[in-house]
């Protein structure tokens, strides 16, 4: 099964992992060009790219744009590591315009959408309907010799805040064309005493692509803060995962709130070499 393949393909990584970011935090640059320029600037290696509505690229417009922008940051010496969708079904409309431009730019991972469960109904019951969902396009992303990655929210109804969601549907999908896109923050705000280092081991082997960001709790609730100054024990991690062969993007997020453009810069600066240093804690060679 997908498991023992990931586990034969996972020796313990040494080669870091792309660090890059999610390219919402970057929304306030439409020019494609502005946006590849002031990326070299940041110390990363490249971009997680919003392809939806409202990010980067429209998905109506993604045979066009994709290009420009992918060609805009590799002529920069970066790259577009991964693109973030709202892709959740295999019949999804934008489905295949998007993972077709995306694959002819070698792109490899691609974020799918997040999902709900209801209020009141089955758990089980609905978990199965979103897996039939997530089967049917990972077989689609699969032609197109392409990784989905789920990516887990915390939060009441949020499909794979408890994680073992995930497992479950990265075990039925089994296929290494689907896993998961392991946010460190959100994991750890719902596996906070303990739990998170379970749900990292468990996944460890289906880690296709990952996110960072940090919190406090303050009144109860999340308080997202600057990666290093919370909660998130990013090096133990990137050390379970390298163990089990993870090598894929790691993007930075930047959830609270900065005072201008040009301090979210600045944010994303300091996060990067926060990021880095906390790779090479977890083993990889940087």
């Amino acid at each position: 099964g997908a498991a023992a393949v990931a586990q034969r393909a996972g020796a313990a990584a040494i080669t870091p992992p792309p660090v890059c970011v999610f390219s919402k935090h970057l929304h306030f640059i439409k020019d494609y060009g502005q946006l590849a320029k002031t990326a070299k600037s940041l110390g990363i290696d490249g971009l997680d790219l919003t392809v939806r509505k409202g990010g980067h690229v429209e998905p109506a417009n993604v045979a066009a744009d994709l290009p420009k922008c992918v060609d805009a940051v590799r002529a920069e010496g970066l790259d577009v590591f991964m693109v973030t969708t709202d892709l959740n079904k295999g019949d999804d409309p934008d489905a295949i315009p998007i993972l077709e431009a995306a694959s002819k730019l070698k792109i490899k991972f691609a974020r799918v959408g997040r999902q709900q469960y209801s209020k009141d109904g089955d758990i089980a019951k609905e978990l199965a309907g979103f897996i039939e969902g997530l089967r049917g396009l990972t077989s689609t992303i699969a032609k197109y010799g392409m990784v989905a990655g789920y990516h887990n929210h915390s939060g009441a109804e949020q499909v794979g805040a408890p994680m073992w969601d995930i497992y479950e549907m990265a075990r039925a999908i089994d296929s290494p064309a689907f896993g998961s896109n392991f946010d460190v923050g959100h994991a750890t705000v719902e596996g906070s005493y303990g739990a998170w280092r379970i749900t990292a081991r468990l996944l460890a082997p289906y880690v296709r692509m990952s996110s960072v960001k940090d919190f406090v709790w303050e009144d109860n609730k999340v308080k997202w803060v600057p990666i290093g100054q919370g909660h998130v024990n990013i090096p133990e991690y990137y050390s379970i995962f390298r163990s089990a062969g993870f090598a894929g993007p790691v993007s930075i997020h930047v959830e609270y709130k900065v005072e201008s453009d040009d301090a979210m810069l600045e944010e994303i600066r300091a996060a990067a070499v926060r990021v880095r240093t906390d790779l090479g804690k977890a083993g990889y060679a940087v």
